[in-house]
């Protein structure tokens, strides 16, 4: 199948440049556009306090940033932004009837796009410029029409069905903390409650910084990966040490928690991670080592628990980081149930992260092959139908098979990816033929 036909942008756009006269007291709404989620009001201010020339945005319009084009700040201005304003750094464009707006902004979410815009940008590194000039050279795919408009819808529900997934996550994600404090507030006369310091030992791990890392040895965790690289429970470490570091550092055993006692935030500090692997682990001195007789997991979620980090609100030092100290962190309390109940708790929340974790990766999957349905499309890898009384200047064309067809073998928890579906297509139609 061949691919689709092209057409320089600037055959199908007009550039429109609407300069603003300001008035003092009235405000005004600017624009910007963020990398991967598009156009937004990034400031509303008098016009008394605008210092730079000013354009108008108009519903509709194609609209892109000059500045780091290469990341995808392209977008299309939204009804409820018409007239909004921005700056030169802005380029905003009619589009033509024979071009949709929202198929030509599908276009710069090619990642083999915005690599040729990132090697044609002109200015030095952090400023590079991709002008409107280059930006009308720039050639697309050019199918007719009611093609545009089918691939859109095409798109369209496939983000209907990644962002259904994301918002899965931001729920459940929401009502962790919910969940946790209803079964911690469960509590009968077999609960107790005590100091951290009473309930296990505290200790701070010792000096290594990042480029002491090497390719295996030691294995360690670093208090910055607290925060970034685990949840609640780990048994893998994603850095080592040399061997040679062994008798000067400090580590957590099977079963201790590893909490970051230094964050950029207060919600950051003093997050926990029980260590659940088979042999000891280096610890960073950023971060505290709580030997203690609690259940791992258990002790873990504890110190994700509201009522704990309501505690750590009257004991943190802000300086130019948030810390608690040793002495502070020994006096926090924790309530402690009985062992089963600890386990019963601990469970209930794994099965809990262990949801949040697979529709997490499977959004990522979705996110994959989403990419990989655009580029099909964009290339006329995998056929469009469209109704085949809809006149699209292809007669063939109605005949294809739907790329909807093609996706279908792709399905939530499935794990296959769009190429997987179409090579395993294609040996299924290659077997017919033989």
């Amino acid at each position: 199948m061949p691919e689709w036909p092209t057409a320089r942008i600037g055959e199908h756009v007009k550039r429109v440049v609407e300069p603003v006269r300001l008035e003092p007291d009235r405000e005004y709404s600017s624009l910007g556009i963020r990398y991967g989620s598009g156009i937004y009001v990034r400031s509303v201010k008098f016009g008394r306090q605008l210092r730079t020339r000013m354009y108008r945005a108009g519903a509709g319009q194609f609209i892109y940033c000059i500045l780091d084009s290469q990341r995808g700040p392209f977008d299309v201005v939204p009804e409820e932004l018409d007239g909004a304003i921005i700056t030169n750094k802005f380029p905003t464009y009619e589009v033509g009837p024979d071009l949709l707006p929202e198929f030509l902004k599908l276009t710069f979410q090619r990642r083999a796009t915005l690599e040729s815009i990132g090697a044609a940008r002109q200015g030095a590194e952090g400023r590079s410029e991709w002008k409107p000039d280059q930006f009308e050279a720039h050639v697309i795919p050019f199918p007719p029409r009611r093609v545009q408009g089918r691939i859109i819808e095409i798109m369209a529900s496939f983000d209907a069905m990644r962002e259904a997934l994301e918002a899965e996550v931001a729920a459940v994600q929401a009502a962790r903390p919910a969940i946790l404090a209803e079964m911690l507030q469960r509590r009968d006369d077999s609960w107790t409650e005590a100091p951290v310091g009473e309930i296990g030992t505290l200790t701070r791990g010792k000096r290594f910084i990042k480029s002491d890392y090497v390719d295996s040895g030691i294995g360690c965790i670093h208090y910055s990966q607290i925060h970034t690289d685990f949840g609640a429970l780990t048994d893998d470490v994603h850095s080592w040490l040399p061997e040679a570091m062994r008798p000067k550092l400090r580590y957590a055993e099977p079963g201790d928690l590893v909490i970051a006692g230094t964050s950029e935030n207060v919600d950051g500090v003093l997050k926990a991670v029980a260590w659940l692997g088979s042999e000891p682990v280096a610890v960073h001195d950023d971060a505290y080592i709580w030997k203690h007789s609690l259940e791992p997991r258990f002790a873990s979620y504890l110190f994700a628990s509201p009522a704990f980090r309501a505690q750590i609100q009257r004991v943190f030092s802000d300086t130019k980081v948030v810390r608690v100290s040793k002495d502070n962190l020994e006096r926090l309390t924790l309530p402690i149930p009985p062992r089963d109940v600890q386990e019963t708790i601990a469970d209930a929340m794994a099965a809990l992260d262990r949801r949040i974790a697979a529709t997490a990766e499977e959004s990522v999957r979705a996110q994959a092959a989403r990419a990989a349905l655009l580029d099909a499309l964009l290339t006329r890898k995998v056929a469009v139908s469209v109704p085949p009384d809809d006149d699209v200047g292809d007669p063939g064309f109605a005949g294809n098979v739907a790329v909807l067809d093609g996706i279908a073998g792709w399905n939530r928890g499935s794990g296959a990816t769009l190429d997987d579906v179409l090579t395993a297509r294609d040996e299924e139609r290659a077997g017919s033929a033989g």
